[in-house]
Parts: structure tokens; sequence; C-alpha cells
């Protein structure tokens, strides 16, 4: 069983992100999933995405990847809070 799940988490068998042909969830896809899957926009609030978006900034450093410009935080973050989870 396990390794059946295992299968399907690989093959990025996941929901496609919404606007998926558009330029920021292009680049989204892009930056963010150079190093992990990305995360639907839809599991975390606007805020949320705000603080993960600034969390993230050392662990790219750290993995020596190029900073992201502020129009590009801009743009994926403008994209992550259109699509994320509305608060309760």
């Amino acid at each position: 069983m396990w390794s059946l799940v295992a299968i399907v988490a690989a093959c990025g068998c996941a929901k496609p992100l919404p606007e998926a042909a558009s330029p920021a969830a292009q680049l989204y896809a892009s930056r963010c999933g150079s190093c992990h899957r990305p995360y639907a926009p839809e599991s975390l609030t606007p805020s949320m995405w705000r603080v993960q978006l600034e969390a993230m900034e050392p662990k790219m450093a750290e993995a020596g990847l190029p900073p992201l410009s502020a129009a590009q935080q801009q743009q994926i973050l403008s994209y992550l809070q259109r699509h994320a989870q509305q608060p309760q």
C-alpha cells in the first residue's frame, strides 16, 4: 500500500496549480518547485503565505539559489494570496 502511495507522489500526480499557464503560476512552479513540489495555494491563508515566502529566503540562499527579486516576490505572493484559503 505505502509503495503505491510513494509511486503516486513521485509521479507528481497532485492537483494542478490554479491558472497553471499564467506567468505567476509558472514563476511559482519554477522557483519554488526547484527544491520541492510547489504547495497548493489553498493550503495556507494569505497571511501564512507572506510568512512562508519570507521564511524561504534564507533557505534559498543556503541552497545556493539566487534570491527572488522584489518583483518576483510580489508576483508570487499575489498569486498565492489570490488562491489562498480564506481565513475562518
